[in-house]
């Protein structure tokens, strides 16, 4: 697909701005500070997009549609048409600090931002890009995928974006997928319908190689995660998922550093903490799936992939039949 802008451009004078750009509110679960989300806000605008960008203040992955209902939550303008949701001093009492999750920052740009600025619901919604995949049913906890199903819940056209890390090149070549979709999306669009069909999503996922991608796959969600599976482990500082992890954070702020030198920092940042239970990921996949449509199988075969979401949990109607069958003797 190519870049739509030049030509709308050149006809500027001959036709509307209106006629082309949306009103779309960008958030993600990763905070507002990211470049993955500055530069798609920047790329957006530039594309001729009426932006608003409302994201938490501090990074709330894996948060999924998480809510702090009833409690009063910090906003806070952080420059033109960009705000952030939540309390950034994390020295506060836990009693205190109130977090802004993802679906509290999609929602204070749907309910608030937009209809301040546009007076209605934006065109359309764009959660991330993340860093880091959302694939299969870990999508369950991705804050991306939370804030995403929120606004499908709205009936507003929705596409969540996945990247496999965050530095700008990459960042530039994933929202650069991201606007050829939206680009394709208004040519296919008709005079009076949304983007998308009524509560309908997309989830986007790009391949850690983006210069080198095989181009776009249509896909399932699946099962499968590539690879990030949470799982349980009882000692963080022994957790080779997490030492590493923590240890490719300190070689990027300390490129000096060897990888053992890493990776001893890191073991005594948990050793340090009076628990050492908690989460991690787990190396082989929990779940086995093979199915050439999901999305963790194409994007490891550096796809980008695009998978349609509804924000429902209501299972297929085989499912449902099958389950009535056995449980058709408690039904009157």
């Amino acid at each position: 697909m190519n870049r739509k802008l030049p030509l709308v451009a050149c006809l500027l004078t001959a036709f509307s701005v209106s006629s082309w750009s949306l009103n779309i509110v960008l958030t993600n679960d990763d905070s507002y500070a990211t470049d993955n989300v500055q530069i798609a806000f920047e790329k957006l605008k530039a594309a001729g997009h009426d932006v608003i960008l409302s994201a938490p203040c501090l990074g709330q992955s894996g948060k999924g549609g998480s809510i702090n209902f009833l409690t009063g939550v910090n906003v806070e303008s952080v420059g033109s048409d960009q705000h952030c949701v939540g309390d950034k001093d994390t020295s506060l009492a836990s009693e205190d600090f109130v977090s802004g999750t993802p679906v509290m920052a999609a929602l204070y740009g749907i309910d608030i931002l937009a209809k301040a600025k546009w007076g209605k619901y934006p065109d359309l919604v764009v959660s991330g890009p993340n860093e880091g995949n959302n694939l299969g049913y870990i999508t369950n906890n991705s804050g991306t995928i939370g804030a995403a199903n929120m606004a499908i819940a709205r009936n507003i056209p929705t596409i969540a974006i996945s990247a496999d890390s965050e530095d700008e090149a990459t960042a530039n070549l994933v929202v650069d997928v991201l606007l050829d979709v939206i680009d394709e999306l208004v040519e296919q669009q008709t005079e009076g319908e949304a983007l998308l069909p009524n509560f309908t999503g997309l989830n986007i996922n790009t391949p850690e190689d983006m210069a080198n991608n095989k181009g776009i796959q249509f896909t399932n969600v699946g099962w499968n995660t590539n690879g990030l599976d949470a799982t349980f482990t009882q000692d963080l500082s022994t957790d080779p998922v997490a030492l590493n992890y923590v240890a490719q954070k300190v070689l990027q702020d300390t490129p000096q550093l060897s990888l053992e030198q890493a990776l001893a920092y890191a073991a005594s940042t948990f050793t340090a903490k009076e628990n050492l239970t908690g989460i991690s990921a787990s190396i082989t996949p929990v779940i086995v799936d093979e199915n050439p449509d999901s999305e963790g199988v194409a994007l490891k075969q550096d796809y980008i992939t695009i998978s349609t979401i509804d924000g429902s949990i209501q299972a297929t109607k085989a499912k449902v039949a099958l389950t009535r069958l056995k449980l058709n003797a408690l039904v009157n």
